[in-house]
């Protein structure tokens, strides 16, 4: 974990806002290591399911407005897939996606206790605080803890460039289509 900036004044208390005035769902996208957190996604979502099994889906989602996307280009240029959590954030040892590259960016908005094991230094714990933006890799073995309630974080993502042609409109999307 790399710590590359930190969210303050009022595009801190807007970012707040922001996170607080969406849906959130809890059967947005099931995971068992977080069980309980509450998710939207935009730009590309994964079903989380088996890419081995032929069960994995990428599904192009809603758009986070200007103001997010651009946020998401100066933190992490091209990303594809942005996951917004809330609710019980709690999320046990596991590794991204097979569908996600390994390098993301996550803005934590409370406070939790991020873990991460490092193939040469073991267990290393780091305490997020309110704001903070730190890059992460998501194929290290990891796990977060809230400390704090409300507590979200935004995480923004690559697909691995072999998946982007898989990537299926939504519904939504398509009726918007013209014919």
């Amino acid at each position: 974990m790399e710590i590359i900036g930190r969210m303050s004044g009022e595009n801190l208390v807007e970012l707040w806002e922001w996170v607080q005035s969406l849906s959130l769902s809890p059967t947005a996208i099931q995971s068992r290591y977080a069980p309980n957190r509450s998710v939207k996604c935009f730009g590309v979502a994964s079903n989380l399911q088996s890419i081995a099994k032929g069960r994995a889906r990428l599904l192009r989602t809603d758009d986070p407005g200007e103001r997010i996307r651009s946020l998401g280009e100066r933190l992490l240029p091209g990303w594809h897939s942005l996951l917004v959590c809330g609710g019980d954030t709690t999320i046990h040892w596991h590794r991204d996606h097979g569908h996600f590259e390994g390098i993301a960016v996550m803005i934590n908005l409370g406070e939790a206790l991020y873990f991460e094991r490092d193939y040469e230094q073991g267990e290393l714990q780091h305490h997020l605080t309110d704001g903070l933006v730190i890059r992460i890799n998501t194929k290290l073995l990891h796990q977060a803890i809230p400390c704090s309630t409300p507590r979200y974080n935004l995480t923004f993502r690559h697909l691995k460039p072999q998946f982007l042609p898989q990537v299926e409109e939504s519904q939504a999307t398509q009726l918007q289509l013209p014919m």
